[in-house]
This record gives C-alpha cells, structure tokens and sequence, in this order.
C-alpha cells in the first residue's frame, strides 16, 4: 500500500479505548495493528478508518433502518455498536463487544453484513468491504491518506485537462500515479499528498501537508501559470 504522508498521527491500544471500557471491550489486533502503524485517515479514496467512536449509533436504535431478524446484531444493539470507519457515502464499519467480527451497516439498504474476525490484516478486510459497496478494481487504488492534509482547488475552464495532467507529469517527479477515464492523481511523497485531475468538471486539487509547503507552492505555480484560477 502507497501512504501518500510521512506525517502520521499514531495510537497507541490505550489511547483508542477510554480507560472507562477497557476492562469490558477488547478491539481486534488487526485493527489496532493498522492504527499503530498508519494512524486515522482515508484508504482508496472511499474508506475512512478511525478512532473508536462509542456514541454515534446510539441515536439510530430507534429507527428502522436495517433488518435484523437473521441479522449479526439485533435492534438494541445498534446502539452498543462502536463505529471505527465509514464510506464517504456514508455506510458505518462497527464492532460489538459480544460479537466477533465487523459489522457493516449500510446506507443504502436494510441488510446487515457481517466479517467475522480473522488473523488476516485490517486492510484485506477493508478490501473485501470495499469490494461489497463498490464495483471497483481497488488493487489499482491501494494507498491511504493520513487524516489532517491541507487542500487548494482551483479551475481551468475550456482546457483540455487530458493535456495539463500529461504536461505536470512530465515536469515533476512523481510517486504514484492514478489514471482513469474520470480523473488523474499525481502523488508527491514531498508534497505529503497528490493533486487530483478532475476531467469532467475541469477542477484541479491540490493535497499536501504542512511539511510539504515548498512543494505545494511549486506546483501551484505551475498550475496557475497556466491559468488555473
């Protein structure tokens, strides 16, 4: 997996559980391992890992949001759930103390998955989620974006973005690339993120962190010095 930052917020396994629960709740090592190594932040894109958050669904327990007869939880439940991640479409990545596994909570429909806990890394667990939610080729999107970047964007109207991406990359020297019919990401490791080609709306963005100031400004320059507003 590409980490697009070297500036990483790390957890330590006491810092992610309140010192409250931590005789009564144990999280998955895989998770803990991930959290300890990457931090909090966004994977392909589309998936955001988190700290624990131990109030979020206590407010969806009195609705009817998923059927749970033959579900990994029942309706009261849904209120003990501890939410560690979420899709930018808004699905919740939640775990219960009496069950062992990842409880996926969908926006979009009333059915409850269920990934049971094995020895196998959080990501490749993130990858069988995002295989469930998006029909996407997501070995071509592994990398993961620590949370706390900085962003710019910028427009270029009636221009051929096609040409401008073509054009930054062969003026710097990138990382990691992401190329698609949609968009292109150029990733600067220096920069401590990626500027995103956006080609159906003629939109540029640019993501870096605070280490990455010098770097940033090298290429709005040269974005706006070829019109980028």
């Amino acid at each position: 997996m590409y980490c697009t930052s070297t500036q990483l917020k790390l957890f330590s396994e006491q810092e992610l559980i309140p010192p409250d629960v931590q005789s009564r709740l144990k999280l998955p090592q895989p998770y803990c391992d991930f959290m300890k190594t990457y931090g909090d932040g966004t994977y392909g894109g589309v998936i955001c890992i988190n700290c624990p958050d131990f109030q979020l669904l206590k407010e969806y327990a009195a609705y009817d949001f998923w059927e749970h007869e033959n579900a990994p939880i029942t309706k009261a439940q849904t209120a003990e759930c501890i939410v560690i991640g979420n899709s930018i479409d808004g699905d919740y990545i939640a775990l219960h103390p009496d069950r062992d596994g990842y409880i996926l909570l969908p926006r979009h429909s009333d059915i409850i998955s269920f990934f049971p806990f094995h020895d196998e890394p959080f990501l490749d667990t993130i990858r069988k989620i995002s295989d469930l939610l998006y029909a996407e080729p997501w070995k071509d999107y592994d990398y993961f974006e620590p949370a706390g970047a900085h962003y710019l964007f910028l427009h270029k109207y009636k221009s051929d973005l096609h040409k401008m991406a073509k054009q930054f990359q062969a003026a710097f020297d990138y990382d990691y690339l992401i190329e698609d019919e949609y968009t292109c990401k150029v990733f600067l490791l220096r920069m401590g993120g990626y500027i995103r080609f956006n080609f159906s709306c003629s939109e540029i963005a640019i993501f870096y962190f605070d280490y990455g100031l010098a770097s940033f400004q090298e290429t709005k320059n040269f974005l706006m010095e070829r019109g980028c507003k």
